[in-house]
């Protein structure tokens, strides 16, 4: 008895253009994925409802304005270009509120993140220009730091001259090592006594995340100048100040993720502290 050919679920002979008025309204918030058939590679995790999934799969033109257009828009348009048509998938549909299909759509591009820190690969190579909402208090992040973002451990006291180094924007649980680096050490307003600090402290919420041990004599004054930093002095701009620097491992085993809250409801410039940054460029 031959048996009867069956057609892929995942690969549609005639793709969907649009959902139907019931159809919309039965699914309601959803979280949807866009595939790329000539190299079977998902490359975009969106929320919507509607029709939003055909917008972006089937409509690429009329983003020519957006943001994403350098990636996601591009990736479409060759698909068009080269005859075929974007594979979209709706991934979780009836979310009962915007604010669950970003959470789920935010956790999806969490876990390809955990799977692949690149976001490129033979199963998925992600367009999306942002990770998701929250993601900095909600999102993917070791339980180490899940644990210190609501009851950090008070830091042991800080015997050498340091920074406390406040970057509360940049920081995220799941930046690379040399955006924090990167974001710690340039550039600040910061007085002579610079060049008394050993270490510096990069601090997020109160929460220590690295430690770096400062170069001697690495100082070097920027200036900005139209949103770009130069070297070159300035007479009108305001100096800043960077250093260089490297990772303490001893220290980042006994500070990394604890608290030192308690250290800005003092004098901050101490004993311990000969001086605090904040993130104002």
């Amino acid at each position: 008895m031959n048996a009867t050919p069956v057609s892929q679920p995942d690969t549609p002979m005639t793709p969907t253009s649009a959902f139907s008025p019931y159809v919309a309204e039965r699914l309601g918030w959803y979280v949807y994925a866009l595939r790329n058939p000539i190299d079977s590679r998902v490359f975009y995790i969106g929320k919507g409802k509607g029709n939003r999934v055909f917008a972006n799969a089937n409509d690429a033109h009329l983003a020519a304005d957006e943001d994403e257009v350098s990636q996601k828009i591009d990736v479409i348009n060759k698909i068009h270009q080269a005859g075929l048509h974007v594979d979209a998938f709706i991934i979780r549909h009836g979310l009962a509120s915007e604010k669950l299909a970003y959470a789920v759509e935010a956790s999806l591009i969490d876990l390809c993140q955990l799977l692949d820190p690149t976001m490129a690969n033979d199963r998925f190579a992600l367009t999306n220009l942002f990770t998701g909402h929250h993601t900095s208090t909600h999102g993917l992040a070791g339980v180490d730091v899940v644990s210190s973002l609501y009851d950090a451990p008070k830091a042991p006291d800080i015997t050498v001259p340091s920074l406390l180094i406040k970057i509360p924007v940049l920081w995220t649980p799941t930046i690379s090592a040399d955006d924090l680096y990167d974001a710690t050490r340039q550039w600040w307003r910061l007085s002579a006594r610079r060049e008394k600090a050993k270490y510096a402290f990069a601090v997020h919420r109160g929460v220590i995340r690295a430690v770096y041990r400062i170069n001697p004599a690495s100082w070097e004054p920027g200036w900005l100048v139209d949103d770009e930093w130069t070297l070159t002095p300035h007479r009108t701009a305001k100096r800043r100040w960077r250093f260089t620097g490297q990772i303490d491992d001893d220290f980042n085993a006994t500070y990394r993720n604890t608290s030192v809250k308690h250290l800005y409801k003092r004098v901050l410039e101490s004993q311990s502290c000969t001086a605090s940054a904040e993130h104002s460029r």
